[in-house]
């Protein structure tokens, strides 16, 4: 199998259960990039939400995709291609949004904003967001004091909406309500999160434009995840892992289900189906130094 493109979800993937990239995927992630394969963390997190360690490390990816699917960025954290909201999807979706308990995050250049004190500990447990996530939250976010206001200001710049309910039975209502229409994609990727995309927007759409612009074929792509929000991915892929812990739902769609996120999934993947001909694939001009100059020409 002649697989050029290893794209990979980061939380509950890449990342282990100490949210970090181990010594081992971080030395197989610089290998692939070294034989002239494209390496693509692929996430629903922003790009200033991946973990420093993995965003400002040099050689061990080629591009990234964030927002799930919003952005594409190069290897320097340049971005190549993002996608916005219309103005009228935002304040329609924020219009239902005002009816239920909710922790509200906007997604704006790359950067997570939600409202300034709701990003505090009692504030997580009360909207049933996961302990391990704490840390992140506290890194990442930025606050700000009315969220609808300050998404009134960057009204043309929103990427995505990431929404967390106190409620389940709120979260399921408001999914039934946002559903309708065709003015958003929506997928979960949390036990109590909503992620609210643009129509046709989403990790696979973004892979395959990627791919487009790379002339990487379908069947020379490999994928590695393990939720929802993982689905259009797999669906975009010739190869689709699920790591152990997936949810059912992926599972049903891979094509093998292999370790868990703390046993170094992109090191297993790679060792699996890392190309037979490397130097070929060198010597064919597709190493990623040269493709990521065409990619950025052509974006």
């Amino acid at each position: 199998m002649d697989i050029r493109l290893f794209a990979t979800d980061l939380d509950g993937t890449l990342l282990g259960s100490d949210g970090a990239v181990s010594r081992r995927n971080f030395t197989t992630m610089r290998r692939a990039c070294t034989d002239g394969c494209f390496v693509v963390p692929t996430t629903g997190r922003s790009f200033f939400e991946m973990p420093r360690a993995l965003r400002t490390s040099r050689g061990c990816y080629t591009h990234c995709i964030c927002s799930d699917g919003a952005a594409i960025y190069d290897y320097k954290g340049d971005i190549l291609w993002k996608s916005v909201f219309p103005s009228d999807a935002v304040r329609h979706i924020l219009e239902v949004l005002r009816s239920y308990d909710v922790l509200l995050e906007l997604y704006v250049d790359g950067v997570p904003y939600a409202r300034a004190d709701l990003l505090n500990k009692s504030a997580y447990r009360h909207y049933r967001i996961e302990p391990e996530y704490d840390a992140v939250m506290d890194e990442t976010r930025h606050g700000v004091v009315d969220p609808a206001a300050f998404a009134e200001q960057h009204i043309d710049n929103v990427e995505l909406m990431n929404v967390f309910f106190a409620d389940e039975g709120e979260r399921t209502e408001a999914f039934a309500r946002l559903a309708h229409g065709g003015i958003a994609e929506l997928t979960t990727s949390m036990q109590s999160n909503l992620e609210i995309l643009q129509p046709g927007i989403n990790k696979g759409s973004a892979l395959t434009k990627l791919c487009k612009m790379l002339g990487v074929r379908r069947e020379q792509t490999l994928a590695v995840g393990d939720s929802r929000n993982d689905l259009s991915m797999f669906r975009a892929v010739g190869v689709g892992l699920a790591v152990s812990g997936a949810c059912n739902a992926l599972k049903e769609k891979a094509t093998a289900v292999i370790c868990s996120n703390d046993a170094h999934t992109f090191a297993y993947a790679y060792s699996h189906y890392k190309p037979q001909n490397r130097t070929d694939l060198k010597t064919e001009g597709t190493t990623w130094t040269k493709q990521r100059r065409l990619a950025r020409s052509i974006f």
